[in-house]
């Protein structure tokens, strides 16, 4: 009994507080109650700052992080049960003189704010600590939309990232088709995919592109030191990824590139819970060949609803419907574009303004003479110019410019295949070859602004994929376009010695 006297004697006065705090609930209702609402409305302020942090993330390129999502569902919930428990007080008052004889009940309102509060006010510290959003790769944009002819090989591509079968998958297809449209959806799902543990990177491999190149490229990309030779270059890429699960993703091959060269770890094996994965595009099945690809995936012309979709959207209704004539005619010229995603924007752009019918009509003929031209072409053609036929289509958005702004597009062929090209540079150079004339610079600025409009609307020249990086002070030419441009340079083709255009 002794024994117990020291002990008794410690727990006597914590039984005492508790028991005071249990009695006073019931008279401190008021005090706990407001103090609960005041952290309520703190903690409300703190939210829509997260929120309104998380909308101009969104602008840029960011985007939120799992910590800040499972707070703002914490908070959800506890504003919730604190604005229940404010409205339970209310409706206690709510009689003679705004006093409740019913102690009991008071007594459960106001433990149950304390509690409640204490709860609101870790959560308002715990945002201190939360990180809201996360920085992600740029988007990388293209001109031509998504459309359900796609999801089928966005489905199968994906299938093949995720299993553990193919290393490197090849997409292949004719110009225009939307293979790099493709390439791209892969990307923005695999970075959508918060931040997999692959890590993605995206690699555009034009004309004449060498190995030298795709190796800084792709140094560049994952932000490794740049110095060194090309073995120490590649010692830095393969022990950045060997240990990881990636993504390389090659667009536009023309040739063979020996991935061991530039530094990446064998896609073709699996080692431990790494994936490895190469995904490249391609004109040509020859080049899958050559890459050891293990899947190929053809991506072949749209069907007619989706063609039909693609155009009408570039169109516009309003255009489609502004006379009876113009959908039967509007028709007939998806029919001769033959589902090919390129010519179909290209044209439907070139034609979003044309509310007479006697214009589709002689677009029709126009495209049908193309047709003519690629039959007659096809007896001629060498596997190197099996690109051409397309080409007579496509120049129907050439054909329909004002001759200025025709010489102006041709020497936009003159930047490397796939590169940005900054506008002021562009219109300079316009502007020192004489092809813009004008009293004064910023008139010159001016004229050369609104011609580089005009191509972007007809889709001869497309907004820059580093446009996150670059802004809008870049654009970009789709290299099948610019196939085209140095096409009709050199006469259709007769005189390949007219112009010549190499990387620089």
């Amino acid at each position: 009994m002794e024994l117990l006297k020291p002990t008794v004697g410690s727990l006597l006065p914590w039984v005492a507080t508790k028991v005071t705090d249990h009695v006073a609930y019931p008279f401190k209702v008021d005090h706990n109650v407001k103090a609960l609402e005041l952290a309520h409305r703190e903690l409300g302020a703190l939210k829509k700052d997260v929120k309104a942090e998380l909308i101009n993330a969104e602008r840029g390129n960011g985007a939120p992080t799992e910590q800040v999502k499972l707070w703002l569902e914490e908070v959800e919930v506890i504003e919730q049960e604190a604005a229940e428990i404010c409205e339970k007080c209310r409706q206690l008052c709510r009689c003679i003189w705004n006093i409740s004889p019913n102690l009991w009940l008071k007594y459960q309102i106001s433990r149950s704010a304390a509690k409640k509060h204490a709860e609101v006010i870790n959560l308002c510290e715990k945002r201190a600590t939360v990180q809201v959003i996360i920085h992600m790769p740029p988007p990388l944009a293209q001109e031509m939309p998504s459309s359900s002819s796609i999801s089928p090989y966005l489905k199968s591509a994906l299938d093949c990232v995720n299993n553990d079968v193919h290393g490197i998958i090849g997409i292949w297809g004719m110009g225009g088709v939307g293979k790099t449209h493709l390439l791209k959806q892969i990307n923005n799902e695999l970075s959508r995919d918060c931040l997999s543990d692959f890590v993605v990177v995206f690699v555009t491999c034009p004309k004449d592109c060498s190995q030298e190149k795709v190796q800084n490229d792709i140094i560049d990309k994952l932000r490794l030191d740049k110095n060194g030779s090309m073995e120490q270059k590649q010692s830095k890429i393969y022990n950045f990824l060997r240990e990881r699960s990636f993504v390389l993703l090659l667009d536009d091959l023309w040739g063979r590139v020996d991935l061991d060269t530039i530094g990446i770890p064998n896609p073709r094996i699996i080692v431990g819970t790494c994936k490895r994965k190469v995904v490249l595009t391609t004109r040509s099945t020859e080049v899958c060949g050559q890459m050891e690809v293990q899947k190929r995936i053809r991506v072949d012309v749209l069907n007619w609803d989706d063609a039909w979709s693609l155009f009408k959207e570039k169109v516009t209704e309003e255009t489609i419907n502004a006379d009876l004539l113009i959908q039967k005619h509007a028709e007939d010229v998806v029919k001769e574009l033959g589902g090919l995603p390129l010519a179909l924007i290209t044209v439907g752009r070139a034609m979003h303004d044309k509310r007479d019918m006697y214009e589709w009509e002689q677009a029709i003929v126009l495209l049908k003479q193309a047709r003519l031209n690629d039959v007659e072409f096809s007896r001629v053609t060498q596997p190197s110019q099996a690109n051409e036929p397309v080409f007579f289509i496509l120049k129907f958005s050439y054909d329909n410019l004002k001759n200025d702004i025709k010489q102006c597009f041709l020497h936009c062929s003159l930047w490397p295949e796939g590169s940005s090209i900054n506008k002021d540079d562009l219109v300079e150079l316009w502007m020192g070859l004489g092809l813009i004339d004008e009293e004064n610079i910023q008139a010159a600025y001016n004229v050369g602004y609104s011609y580089i409009r005009r191509l972007q609307a007809v889709c001869l020249l497309e907004i820059d994929d580093d446009y996150t990086i670059n802004g809008d002070d870049t654009i970009k030419m789709h290299d099948v376009i610019r196939d085209m441009a140095l096409w009709i340079a050199n006469n259709k083709g007769v005189d390949r010695a007219n112009w010549i255009a190499r990387a620089g």
